[in-house]
């Protein structure tokens, strides 16, 4: 993600106070520590509320890996 992206995101979270994201499996750790981070200094505490599959499912031969184990790990995470 580009570092306008990241800001544009935690000016979001920060402007509506937003507790807690979810992240996507594909989705680079050093952009999310950013986002956490950006948000904090702009007193937001945001929380990662777990990893979610939409590009990708789970690793092959997992339960993630198939599409019914893809959908209930996303609702299990979320709910």
């Amino acid at each position: 993600a580009a570092v306008k992206d990241i800001e544009d995101l935690v000016a979001f979270l920060a402007e509506r106070r937003i507790p807690a994201v979810f992240v996507e499996s594909s989705v680079s750790h050093k952009n999310v520590r950013a986002l956490v981070e950006g948000a904090k200094a702009k007193g937001q505490e945001v929380r990662i509320g777990g990893e979610l599959f939409s590009d990708a499912m789970g690793r092959a031969g997992s339960y993630e890996g198939t599409y019914v184990g893809m959908i209930d790990h996303n609702v299990t995470t979320i709910v």
